[in-house]
């Protein structure tokens, strides 16, 4: 029977993320990274806690502007942790990119 001629829901894989590290952080010589997005996670938990990660960014982002602006000291340490945030963030939102590309690879649509 043709699939559009048919009452029976699509089968579909849940998608899941690729194993990508961040912050340039390897541990031995074969490029093992010490922080990573492990592979084989449900996207939707990594676009989550992007989201919340990516919020907490805006709010130290907000801090900072507003201290400075007030003519307060601002610290190098405030500044790593926005790039650590902005690492990790974007770490997740790659390994689902990777995850999405490599299930379209194997169910052979590109």
């Amino acid at each position: 029977m043709h699939p559009k001629n048919s009452t029976n829901p699509l089968a579909s894989q849940a998608l899941l993320t690729a194993l990508t590290g961040f912050c340039n952080t390897p541990i031995d010589n074969r490029g093992i990274q010490l922080l990573n997005v492990a592979a084989g996670l449900n996207a939707e938990d990594a676009i989550q806690t992007a989201k919340v990660l990516s919020s907490g960014l805006g709010q130290i982002c907000r801090h900072m502007h507003d201290s400075l602006n007030m003519g307060e000291i601002t610290y190098c340490d405030g500044m790593a942790a926005l790039g650590f945030l902005a690492e990790t963030v974007s770490a997740l939102v790659w390994s689902v990119q990777k995850g999405a590309d490599a299930s379209l690879e194997v169910g052979g649509e590109q």
